[in-house]
This record gives C-alpha cells, structure tokens and sequence, in this order.
C-alpha cells in the first residue's frame, strides 16, 4: 500500500506573520468592544430594574419649599393609617356580632354600629390623599416649629408612648372623685380612680403593637416619628393658641323655637302685643334645651357654625326682640338680655377659637410655601 504523502506547511513569512498578529489584535478589540457595550446595555438594564424596584420609593411624592418628601415615606403612611382603620373596623365587627337584634335597645346601638362602618368605609378610600396632606402639613409644621425653634425629644416621645398605654412613670397618689346620687339627702359615694397601667404591663403591650405593626413593614422608628409629628403639631398648636384672645364681646339671649314660620309670626305678634317672652318659651317653644329655662341660651360668643342665629343675636340692642329668622332648628325669635364687649370665653369656645386659629396659620403656610405635588396612582402600596 503506497504512503501517503504528509503535506507539509511552508513557514510563513515575516510579512504572513505581521499581518496574522494584526488581525488577531483587531479581533480581540472587537470582542473587548461587543463586551463592553453588552456590558453597557446590561448596567442600563439592571439599573432600570434596580430603580424600579429600589429606587424608585424613594423617589419624591412632593416637595414642600424645596424640601423632598419621599415615596416610601408615604407608602408607609398609607399603610399605618389602613391598618388602624383596619383594626377598629375589626373591633367594631366584632362587637357588632355579639349584640342581639332582636332586642330594641341593641337594635338601635347596632344601628349606630353599622352607621359608623359605612363611614369607615368612605374614609378608607380617602387615605391615600388625606396621607399626602398630612405630610405636607406635618412639613410645614416642621419648618414652622423649626423657625420658633420647637422640636420634640425622644425623651418625649417614649412618654407620649407610655401615657398612650396608660403607664404613668411617677406614681399617682389615690383620689377619690365624689359622685352625687340623685337625691341630695342621701350619702355621696367616692369613686376610685382605675388603677395605673404597670411598666411589666406596658412593656407586654406595647411589644405586641411593634410585632403588629411589624407585620405590615412598619417599623418601630417609623412608629415613633409617627408619634414625634403628632406631638410637634399639638406643640404649635399651644404655641399659636397662646396667641388668641381669651375675651370678646359677648350676648345673652333668650330664643322660642317654632316648627312653621307661620307658628313664628303668630308668637311674635304676641310678644308684640306685650306677652312676656319667657313664658311663650316654656309653653310654645320646641327647642328642649332652652325652653324649661324660659329660652335662655345664656352668654354666648358668636358662632360661625351657627351664622344665622349669631349674626341676628349681635345685631340687636339690649331688650329688643328679632324678626323670625330660619336656622337648623326651625323658625327663631330671639331677645337679647345682655351685652358685654369685653367678657371672658368658656373654655369650650376658646378651644374653638385656637382650633381656628391654629388652621388660619397653617393654611397662610399652605398659601406662602412652594409645593409640588407629584403623586400617581402607581406610587399606591398594594393593598
């Protein structure tokens, strides 16, 4: 069998050589060239998912005088405030389950019962913009304070807590409240104050609310700064009330309550005629809580709730009876008693009046301050 011939390459050239290494050089600048662009497209890529999935939380659901308030923030807020609603819906549920219908009385507490949970559910589907108005407020409020040099400490947070809880740190020394029975001939029975939440008692507690709210990514910080934000409003809230006039003018009125005008016209002229006006109150007039007092509302400051009824109140002289005006109540004639341009308010209207004024403040806030609102649906945590 005839060998076969080995076919011997020709060594190549210097030239051969030179060009052979060139290309091999431009073949690794193109590989090092496709990888570093497929390098690029995959650090675009994953810093697009990065984003959307990391990022993008923390990115601004508005900025109030230039100041970010972030998404994850929010979302956080969103969620707190579902789960409180949450669980005093459940709380409510389950004490709706176990009143009996067929009972009248319980009837009409489950009434109330189901009346409130219908409102719970409207205002669950408010959350998401009442919690971004609550951060821009809870902003302003903080540049606010800050200005006035107000901040909360964690020394005040942790008793914000503890007081929440019931848990007193400083003993409270026992008193009695005396309660007065019905007749005044019989014995005034002392009540005891409820005892005091224990530490061991708190500490149980409030560790059960952490793991809670754990459960729903709310940490105990966020919890906390929850709690330092309510405690900074209720700081300004004293700091503008302290602003507010504690006297104002003030009148004294009597009122008679008629369902028709009709019914109204006919009273006036009586009291026209000379009828004495306390005793048409006490026969005639349907409002119940003036009318054993012969109409007498008692001093009052004027009340913008109640627009109708004040601004003819303060219109009149002293002695003068007004024409038949319509409230909420029905068909009025009023008499003012007395004026006093200076008196001192109840405590009740002057807590009303720093509530109002503590809105004028923060809404002028509202009014001066640069904010950009950038929410969208899909800043939403799931439900």
């Amino acid at each position: 069998m005839a060998k076969q011939k080995v076919k011997r390459e020709l060594p190549l050239t210097r030239k051969q050589i030179s060009r052979r290494q060139r290309e091999e050089r431009q073949r690794r600048l193109i590989l090092l060239g496709a990888g570093a662009v497929l390098l690029l497209v995959l650090s675009i890529l994953g810093f697009g998912y990065y984003e959307t999935k990391f990022l993008k939380p923390a990115s601004p659901v508005a900025e109030v005088n230039g100041v970010a308030l972030r998404t994850d923030e929010y979302q956080k807020m969103v969620i707190f405030q579902r789960f409180t609603l949450d669980q005093y819906r459940r709380n409510l549920e389950g004490q709706l389950s176990q009143l009996d219908s067929s009972d009248e009385t319980m009837a009409a507490i489950a009434n109330l019962f189901q009346q409130e949970l219908a409102r719970l559910e409207l205002q669950r589907a408010q959350i998401p913009s009442q919690a971004l108005e609550m951060m821009i407020e809870d902003e302003l409020i903080r540049q606010g304070a800050e200005e006035r040099g107000i901040t909360v400490t964690e020394e005040e947070i942790d008793r914000a807590i503890e007081e929440s809880y019931g848990y007193q740190r400083e003993p409270v020394t026992p008193t009695t409240t005396p309660t007065p029975t019905v007749t005044a001939t019989e014995a005034i029975t002392p009540t005891p104050t409820l005892p005091a939440v224990t530490e061991e008692q708190f500490e149980e507690a409030y560790q059960q609310s952490l793991v809670a709210i754990a459960k729903v990514g709310i940490s105990e910080g966020f919890y906390r700064d929850m709690v330092r934000r309510g405690l900074l409003r209720s700081k300004m809230w004293e700091v503008v009330g302290r602003e507010v006039p504690t006297s104002e003018e003030q009148v004294r009125v009597r009122r008679i309550v008629l369902e028709t005008e009709e019914e109204a016209e006919a009273v006036r002229e009586r009291l026209k005629a000379g009828e004495d006006f306390a005793t048409l109150a006490q026969e005639l007039s349907i409002d119940e809580f003036t009318r054993e007092n012969g109409g007498d509302v008692g001093w009052m400051a004027f009340d913008e709730r109640d627009l109708s009824f004040s601004a003819m109140a303060f219109q009149l002289e002293v002695g003068e009876i007004s024409q038949v005006i319509e409230t909420a109540r029905g068909y009025e004639i009023l008499k003012l008693e007395e004026k006093d341009e200076d008196r001192e308010l109840d405590p009740a209207t002057l807590e009303r009046r720093k509530n109002t004024a503590f809105s004028t403040w923060l809404n002028d806030l509202k009014a001066e301050a640069t904010i950009e609102e950038n929410w969208s649906e899909e800043k939403l945590p799931p439900e």
